[in-house]
Protein backbone atom coordinates (compact mmCIF):
# COMPACT_ATOMS: atom_id res chain seq x y z
CA UNK A 1 0.00 0.00 0.00
CA UNK A 2 1.28 3.46 -0.96
CA UNK A 3 -0.31 6.10 1.26
CA UNK A 4 -1.10 9.64 -0.01
CA UNK A 5 1.54 11.29 2.15
CA UNK A 6 1.41 14.49 0.10
CA UNK A 7 -2.12 15.14 1.44
CA UNK A 8 -0.53 16.08 4.76
CA UNK A 9 1.66 18.92 3.55
CA UNK A 10 5.14 19.55 5.00
CA UNK A 11 4.19 20.43 8.59
CA UNK A 12 1.74 17.59 9.24
CA UNK A 13 4.10 15.16 7.51
CA UNK A 14 6.74 16.18 10.04
CA UNK A 15 4.27 15.53 12.86
CA UNK A 16 3.55 12.10 11.39
CA UNK A 17 7.26 11.29 11.19
CA UNK A 18 7.76 12.40 14.77
CA UNK A 19 4.94 10.06 15.85
CA UNK A 20 6.50 7.14 13.97
CA UNK A 21 9.89 7.87 15.51
CA UNK A 22 8.38 8.08 18.99
CA UNK A 23 6.94 4.56 18.56
CA UNK A 24 10.37 3.04 17.91
CA UNK A 25 12.86 5.16 19.85
CA UNK A 26 12.90 5.87 23.58
CA UNK A 27 13.46 9.27 25.14
CA UNK A 28 12.48 11.21 22.02
CA UNK A 29 12.36 15.01 22.11
CA UNK A 30 10.24 16.38 19.23
CA UNK A 31 10.86 19.98 18.17
CA UNK A 32 8.17 22.39 16.93
CA UNK A 33 7.76 22.72 13.18
CA UNK A 34 8.47 25.82 11.06
CA UNK A 35 11.20 27.07 13.39
CA UNK A 36 15.00 27.19 12.95
CA UNK A 37 16.01 23.75 14.21
CA UNK A 38 19.71 23.58 13.41
CA UNK A 39 19.30 20.44 11.29
CA UNK A 40 17.15 18.40 13.70
CA UNK A 41 13.39 17.78 13.87
CA UNK A 42 13.72 15.40 16.83
CA UNK A 43 16.44 13.82 18.94
CA UNK A 44 16.59 10.68 21.04
CA UNK A 45 18.81 10.85 24.08
CA UNK A 46 20.75 7.79 25.14
CA UNK A 47 20.71 6.36 28.64
CA UNK A 48 22.57 8.28 31.32
CA UNK A 49 25.53 5.88 31.35
CA UNK A 50 26.24 6.79 27.70
CA UNK A 51 26.84 10.43 28.43
CA UNK A 52 25.39 13.17 26.24
CA UNK A 53 25.15 11.10 23.06
CA UNK A 54 21.96 11.35 20.97
CA UNK A 55 20.38 10.34 17.66
CA UNK A 56 19.31 13.10 15.26
CA UNK A 57 16.10 12.81 13.20
CA UNK A 58 15.56 15.09 10.22
CA UNK A 59 12.48 15.23 7.95
CA UNK A 60 12.53 16.24 4.29
CA UNK A 61 9.23 16.61 2.42
CA UNK A 62 8.73 16.91 -1.34
CA UNK A 63 5.40 18.35 -2.47
CA UNK A 64 5.51 16.48 -5.80
CA UNK A 65 7.82 13.48 -5.32
CA UNK A 66 6.65 11.81 -8.54
CA UNK A 67 6.83 14.87 -10.79
CA UNK A 68 10.42 14.25 -11.90
CA UNK A 69 12.19 11.22 -13.28
CA UNK A 70 14.79 11.16 -10.50
CA UNK A 71 13.30 12.85 -7.42
CA UNK A 72 15.98 11.28 -5.23
CA UNK A 73 18.53 13.59 -6.87
CA UNK A 74 16.71 16.48 -5.19
CA UNK A 75 17.12 14.74 -1.85
CA UNK A 76 20.84 14.16 -2.40
CA UNK A 77 21.29 17.85 -3.23
CA UNK A 78 19.36 18.87 -0.11
CA UNK A 79 21.45 16.57 2.06
CA UNK A 80 24.68 18.02 0.70
CA UNK A 81 23.43 21.41 1.94
CA UNK A 82 22.42 19.95 5.31
CA UNK A 83 25.70 18.21 6.09
CA UNK A 84 27.44 21.29 7.59
CA UNK A 85 24.56 21.64 10.09
CA UNK A 86 24.78 17.99 11.04
CA UNK A 87 28.54 18.24 11.49
CA UNK A 88 27.98 20.97 14.04
CA UNK A 89 25.64 18.62 15.89
CA UNK A 90 28.43 16.03 16.02
CA UNK A 91 30.38 18.39 18.24
CA UNK A 92 27.42 18.44 20.64
CA UNK A 93 27.16 14.64 20.90
CA UNK A 94 25.21 13.43 17.85
CA UNK A 95 26.29 9.86 17.15
CA UNK A 96 23.53 8.55 14.84
CA UNK A 97 21.57 10.27 12.06
CA UNK A 98 18.19 9.22 10.66
CA UNK A 99 16.55 10.98 7.71
CA UNK A 100 12.83 10.59 6.91
CA UNK A 101 11.31 11.50 3.54
CA UNK A 102 8.27 10.91 1.33
CA UNK A 103 10.52 10.41 -1.70
CA UNK A 104 10.63 6.86 -3.10
CA UNK A 105 14.10 5.29 -3.09
CA UNK A 106 15.50 2.96 -5.73
CA UNK A 107 16.87 -0.47 -4.81
CA UNK A 108 19.61 -1.12 -7.40
CA UNK A 109 22.69 -2.49 -5.67
CA UNK A 110 25.36 0.22 -5.21
CA UNK A 111 23.88 2.48 -7.93
CA UNK A 112 20.36 2.94 -6.51
CA UNK A 113 19.46 6.02 -4.53
CA UNK A 114 19.19 4.09 -1.25
CA UNK A 115 22.78 2.81 -1.40
CA UNK A 116 24.18 6.00 -2.91
CA UNK A 117 22.71 8.31 -0.27
CA UNK A 118 23.80 5.96 2.49
CA UNK A 119 27.39 5.97 1.23
CA UNK A 120 27.42 9.74 0.73
CA UNK A 121 26.17 10.69 4.18
CA UNK A 122 27.98 7.92 6.09
CA UNK A 123 31.29 8.89 4.43
CA UNK A 124 30.92 12.60 5.08
CA UNK A 125 29.61 12.34 8.65
CA UNK A 126 31.52 9.34 9.88
CA UNK A 127 28.59 8.14 12.03
CA UNK A 128 25.87 5.51 11.45
CA UNK A 129 23.24 6.82 9.02
CA UNK A 130 19.86 5.53 7.89
CA UNK A 131 17.12 6.95 5.67
CA UNK A 132 13.46 6.05 5.98
CA UNK A 133 12.34 6.44 2.38
CA UNK A 134 8.70 6.48 1.29
CA UNK A 135 8.48 2.70 1.33
CA UNK A 136 9.87 2.56 4.88
CA UNK A 137 7.23 5.01 6.10
CA UNK A 138 4.48 3.17 4.22
CA UNK A 139 5.38 -0.14 5.82
CA UNK A 140 5.36 1.39 9.29
CA UNK A 141 1.95 2.90 8.59
CA UNK A 142 0.56 -0.51 7.60
CA UNK A 143 0.53 -1.53 11.25
CA UNK A 144 -0.18 1.90 12.75
CA UNK A 145 -3.97 1.63 12.77
CA UNK A 146 -4.59 4.17 15.54
CA UNK A 147 -2.15 6.65 13.98
CA UNK A 148 -4.10 6.66 10.72
CA UNK A 149 -7.15 7.93 12.59
CA UNK A 150 -5.09 10.87 13.84
CA UNK A 151 -4.19 11.63 10.19
CA UNK A 152 -7.36 10.63 8.29
CA UNK A 153 -5.92 12.17 5.11
CA UNK A 154 -3.98 8.92 4.83
CA UNK A 155 -6.98 6.61 5.11
CA UNK A 156 -7.56 4.32 2.13
CA UNK A 157 -10.40 2.14 0.93
CA UNK A 158 -9.03 -1.00 2.63
CA UNK A 159 -8.76 0.94 5.90
CA UNK A 160 -12.47 1.75 5.78
CA UNK A 161 -13.33 -1.82 4.87
CA UNK A 162 -11.47 -2.93 7.98
CA UNK A 163 -13.32 -0.38 10.06
CA UNK A 164 -16.66 -1.56 8.69
CA UNK A 165 -15.77 -5.19 9.34
CA UNK A 166 -14.70 -4.49 12.92
CA UNK A 167 -17.47 -2.10 13.96
CA UNK A 168 -20.35 -2.83 11.61
CA UNK A 169 -23.26 -0.46 11.18
CA UNK A 170 -25.44 -1.76 14.00
CA UNK A 171 -25.33 1.52 15.95
CA UNK A 172 -26.22 4.77 14.19
CA UNK A 173 -26.19 2.92 10.89
CA UNK A 174 -27.29 5.80 8.68
CA UNK A 175 -24.88 8.32 10.22
CA UNK A 176 -21.88 6.04 9.85
CA UNK A 177 -22.71 4.95 6.32
CA UNK A 178 -23.22 8.60 5.29
CA UNK A 179 -19.80 9.47 6.72
CA UNK A 180 -18.14 6.66 4.77
CA UNK A 181 -19.90 7.65 1.53
CA UNK A 182 -18.86 11.29 1.99
CA UNK A 183 -15.24 10.29 2.54
CA UNK A 184 -15.19 8.05 -0.54
CA UNK A 185 -16.75 10.78 -2.69
CA UNK A 186 -14.13 13.25 -1.45
CA UNK A 187 -11.29 10.83 -2.23
CA UNK A 188 -12.75 10.17 -5.68
CA UNK A 189 -12.78 13.91 -6.46
CA UNK A 190 -9.20 14.29 -5.21
CA UNK A 191 -8.03 11.37 -7.33
CA UNK A 192 -9.75 12.90 -10.35
CA UNK A 193 -8.03 16.25 -9.80
CA UNK A 194 -4.64 14.56 -9.42
CA UNK A 195 -5.23 12.66 -12.66
CA UNK A 196 -6.17 15.84 -14.54
CA UNK A 197 -3.13 17.68 -13.23
CA UNK A 198 -0.85 14.81 -14.18
CA UNK A 199 -2.23 14.70 -17.72
CA UNK A 200 -2.33 18.44 -18.34
CA UNK A 201 0.91 19.55 -16.76
CA UNK A 202 3.50 20.16 -19.52
CA UNK A 203 6.77 18.29 -19.29
CA UNK A 204 9.88 20.26 -18.42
Amino acid sequence: MDYPLENLGPERFQYLCQALVAKEFPRVQCFPVAQPDGGRDAVSLYSDDQGEKFTVFQVKFARNPFSETDPHKWLVAIMEEELPKVKRLLLQGASHYLLLTNIPGTAHLDTGSIDRLHKLVSRDLGIPFQCWWRNDINRRLDGAWSLKWVYPDLMTGPDFLRWIAETGFSDNKERRSAAVRAFLRHQYRLDGKRTVLTVCTPSV
